[in-house]
């Protein structure tokens, strides 16, 4: 645009003061506060870099924002930053109090800072706050209140002066100081701007350049001038009340200027005040310090306390028809080039003063409806004449003022019983079932409610068979036929009868077809079969989708509410493979009204929807259109293991044709103890984040690409050591996509996976083998010595069994030989016992024969007799014969006990042998023929014989010499 100098003197000359009008759309504001970016206050400039990520000069440092994660970079003397710069190398000056620098890529991508300090000269090395910066043909000036500092080719000049002020404006730097006011940078010096004023005696605020030969300068509280060659005009009087911080360019046609207590004007370049954006149209405050425009076309404020982005060149806008009050708007129509909205607390109106292009910029204050209290349901227009759907009954606008023509009970909505104009017959849903307005002479007049269902009757269409079908959200759907008078009404409820529910059901017109809505997908009604069945030409459009609200526009397309989110059916893509595509509207998503659904497409640029606050207004031709290009950037990259390291921090070095990507030798390799990352990115499509979706996938992990999410973020943990790729890339609702970013990595295998560790395996495995050969060796040997000495164990058990039965054996015979020398003890015993009788026998016998050779006299017969008997007493042969046997049975134990004590008589022997044989005192007194005293007496001297002890046992004694 070229500006005439005769152009702009008509624009002062007609150009006033700032209206207090405003336009009736104002854009999406979104405010990010001190809790949202955790840094400081005030935001004193705004920069963009080729990587369109944001940086703002803050109280606390230099804050970044890519679209869904804010970081904060402080000075190393912890000073407020003033003044941002980037360059052709996306290089970031910055200046602080006493501080000059630049931010550039380091280490892992991260940000290092690189201090200009040292090279400034001793003199001049000492300064308050750098203001700003600008970048003018490769040189960066740092400008302070008494000097401004040019670093260029690695050297810094100072500029000494007392400057107020320097701008870059097309291909000219300019700069302000106290005494000469404008001047020009040409060459190495300042040449003055030679202008009447000169400007020395106010403060500029901004330059902006708005043709070839044309300037714009701002003032803080003297207006704005422009200037045209060396010719300046000055606006009077200034555009606010309050002084003006600073001016920006924000299309091609408008400035936004930010005032220290009104807020944002947005004025064009003929003077026009367009709009005014304070803290009532939503900023935080209305003090604006920094001024910028992304290359979204989004303008970024840095306020007093906070930044916002407000989405002026944004499709989307936001009508509030009462500012002191937040109405729900239920209805929108424009009539009589005059723009109604239907809200919770009456209707309310504002004159359209352009009639095309984009309504939402029409100027005007909304004006509320005369006589219209409560909620205003409806607004429809039948006979070009608009009427209301009132809580307090029908009613007709008339003069600005809502006139009622029934008071019996709330209306709904209008339809006329026919498309020939003018419509005689009009139908009224209401509260307790239909009403009727006939229209006669140009007026509307309400006539007796026709008899039928008395129930709330908000959605009725009239099908082509004259039909009259509405629905009830919690009843059904019923089908109605006026009588042929017209006073009463057939009516039959359908609850099911193919529906998939009698609840949730909605009935409207598309295509000059009634379809009812539902909550799986959408149906029409058969005749033929009474039943409702999928509709054939909708359902291959939704599917199952759950439908709540329908309206097709004057191009066929069709606007569509499921749930909270809003949508279109657009049938003139040139896709020839489908013939309609689904554009979803995501930065409405949860703004819309539920249950009062409610779209007026009046044109393609002019799209209302009622909203919980107000009308939401969307430009779909500037929508669809948009051009923007899809970004997406890798933030961060964090790995986990003993301690958390960014490994990463969003910027690498090396530049492609696409962008910024991973140079070779910015691939890590970690060590396997850092196993588990942490990925961040995001799209810089500032304001348009609920549009914006992402997929990823991490090559030598994920088999494929991720679903679309809109997370920015993405952690996997436990990663087995290999090399990885991790790619990501955005899409937004309108189908753009962006180009893919990668970033890889090597995840090191542990040292006990390393090919020094394989190695030392193999040669551990060598050794293992051959310690286990030897091993065996020594296992087989001492397995043998194992047999060996088993079967000596086993040899020497045998010997110890076989001597075991031995002495069993032996024990045996011994047991069989005490056995039979019991016997024979006992039978020489018996045969002792038998000699005592024997000799008692005879002793009788000879004292018998002894008493008869007294009494009768010498008889030789008898005294023969007795000498016989003497000698067979006298005869010791049976004493020998005893002894024989004794010691044969008894191991020789009388000719031991003989030879151990010679001075044992043969009686004692005898003695010996009686008690051996265990025979009684009584018994061996009879076998010695001596008396039990003369026994005792034997047994006594015998032990003095044996030299036995008085504790001795005498018998223990002569058993041990019988077993010895």
């Amino acid at each position: 645009m070229k500006p005439s100098l005769l152009v702009i003197i008509l624009f002062f000359a007609f150009c006033g003061t700032l209206t207090a009008q405003n336009t009736i759309g104002l854009p999406q504001i979104i405010n990010y506060s001190k809790s949202d970016y955790q840094a400081g206050t005030q935001t004193w400039d705004i920069k963009q870099d080729s990587r369109d990520i944001l940086y703002f000069a803050n109280n606390e440092g230099m804050l970044t924002y890519d679209g869904s994660h804010w970081k904060i970079y402080p000075l190393p003397n912890r000073t407020i930053v003033r003044a941002l710069g980037i360059d052709e190398e996306d290089n970031i000056y910055v200046g602080g109090q006493g501080e000059i620098g630049y931010f550039s890529t380091g280490a892992n991508g991260n940000l290092s800072y690189n201090s200009l300090k040292d090279q400034i000269p001793e003199q001049f090395n000492k300064f308050a706050d750098i203001w700003r910066i600008e970048i003018h043909k490769g040189a960066v000036y740092f400008q302070a209140s008494d000097r401004i500092f040019e670093y260029s080719n690695k050297r810094i000049k100072v500029y000494a002066n007392d400057w107020l002020y320097c701008k870059k404006a097309g291909t000219t730097i300019y700069a302000q100081d106290k005494l000469n006011g404008l001047l020009r940078l040409q060459g190495q010096q300042w040449i003055p701007v030679h202008t009447n004023p000169k400007l020395n005696n106010t403060l500029i605020t901004g330059i902006t350049s708005i043709g070839a030969d044309s300037i714009l300068v701002s003032t803080q509280a003297d207006g704005i001038y422009y200037l045209y060659k060396d010719s300046i005009i000055r606006h009077q009087p200034p555009l606010s009340s309050s002084n003006a911080n600073v001016a920006a360019r924000i299309n091609a046609s408008e400035l936004m200027i930010g005032t220290t207590a009104d807020g944002c004007i947005v004025t064009d370049f003929n003077g026009k005040v367009v709009q005014q954006i304070g803290r009532t149209e939503g900023l935080q405050n209305n003090d604006v310090i920094s001024v910028f425009l992304d290359r979204n076309n989004n303008v970024w404020v840095g306020l007093n306390n906070g930044i916002s982005m407000i989405a002026y060149n944004s499709a989307v806008k936001y009508i509030t028809p009462n500012t002191r009050n937040e109405l729900s708007g239920y209805s929108t129509k424009i009539f009589r080039n005059e723009l109604y909205i239907a809200t919770s607390d009456g209707a309310y109106y504002v004159p359209l003063n352009n009639e095309n292009g984009d309504l939402s910029f029409s100027k005007g204050n909304f004006a509320r409806v005369e006589n219209s209290r409560g909620e205003i349901w409806r607004l429809d227009e039948v006979n070009n004449q608009l009427l209301l759907g009132q809580h307090t009954g029908i009613a007709v606008l008339k003069d600005h003022s809502s006139v009622r023509l029934s008071d019996r009970t709330g209306a709904w909505l209008y339809k006329p019983l026919t498309a020939v104009f003018p419509a005689e017959e009009t139908l009224v849903g209401t509260y307790t079932g239909i009403s009727r307005l006939k229209y006669q002479d140009g007026h509307f007049s309400a006539t007796n409610k026709a008899e039928g269902p008395e129930e709330s009757l908000r959605f009725l269409e009239i099908d082509n068979n004259n039909n009259i079908w509405a629905s009830h959200p919690y009843r059904g759907v019923y089908r109605l036929q006026l009588s042929p008078d017209q006073r009463s009404i057939s009516y039959h409820l359908y609850t099911e009868n193919g529906l998939p529910s009698a609840l949730s059901n909605y009935v409207f017109k598309i295509r000059n077809r009634v379809v009812f809505c539902t909550t799986k997908g959408i149906y029409e009604f058969n005749p033929a079969t009474n039943k409702f069945t999928p509709s054939d030409f909708l359902t291959p459009v939704f599917g199952n989708m759950e439908i709540r609200y329908l309206n097709e526009d004057a191009d066929g397309n069709i606007w569509f509410c499921s749930g909270k989110t809003i949508g279109v059916v657009n049938y003139n893509q040139l896709n020839t493979r489908q013939p309609f595509s689904i554009t979803m509207i995501p930065e409405l998503n949860g703004k819309i009204l539920l249950g009062f659904e409610n779209i007026y497409p009046y044109n393609s640029e002019n799209i209302f929807i009622g909203s919980e606050k107000g009308v939401i207004h969307l430009n779909y031709k500037k929508y669809t259109n948009s051009k923007q290009v899809i970004k997406v950037l890798l933030g961060q990259v964090k790995a986990f293991g003993k301690s958390d390291s960014i490994i990463f921090g969003g910027y690498f070095k090396e530049r492609a044709a696409h962008g910024y990507t991973q140079g070779e030798k910015e691939l890590l390799t970690l060590p396997s103890s850092y196993n588990s990352f942490h990925f961040e990115y995001s799209s810089p499509a500032y304001g348009l984040q609920n549009n914006i979706e992402y997929s990823y996938q991490l090559e030598g992990y994920d088999n494929k690409w991720s679903a679309w999410s809109a997370k920015p973020e993405k952690d996997y943990t436990n990663l087995p050591d290999g090399y990885y790729t991790f790619k990501v890339k955005a899409h937004d609702n309108l189908g753009h996509e962006s180009s893919v970013v990668t970033y890889s990595f090597i995840v090191a295998p542990a040292w006990y996976k390393t090919i020094w560790a394989y190695l030392a395996y193999l040669l551990l495995f060598i050794g293992v083998l051959f310690l286990l050969y030897h091993w065996q060796l020594r296992n087989l040997a001492k397995q043998q010595r194992k047999f060996d000495e088993e079967q000596q164990r086993l040899k020497y058990i045998h010997q110890l069994e076989i001597e075991k039965n031995e002495k069993e054996i032996i024990k045996l015979q011994n047991e069989k030989l005490a056995n039979e020398i019991h016997y024979k003890n006992n039978a020489l015993a018996d045969a002792s016992m038998h000699l005592v009788e024997k000799g008692d026998a005879l002793g009788k016998v000879k004292d018998i024969l002894a008493g008869v050779y007294k009494k009768y006299g010498n008889n030789p017969e008898i005294k023969d007799a007795l000498l016989l008997l003497n000698d067979a007493e006298k005869n010791s042969d049976n004493w020998d014969k005893f002894a024989s046997h004794f010691d044969e049975i008894n191991n020789d134990f009388l000719k031991k006990l003989k030879s151990r004590f010679p001075t044992l008589t043969p009686t004692d022997l005898k003695v010996c042998a009686y008690l051996q044989l265990q025979l009684s005192t009584k018994e061996i007194a009879q076998l010695l023929a001596i008396s039990v005293r003369g026994v005792e007496i034997k047994r006594y001297r015998i032990r003095k014989k044996l030299q036995l002890q008085k504790e001795q046992s005498m018998t223990a004694f002569l058993n041990a010499i019988a077993e010895s």
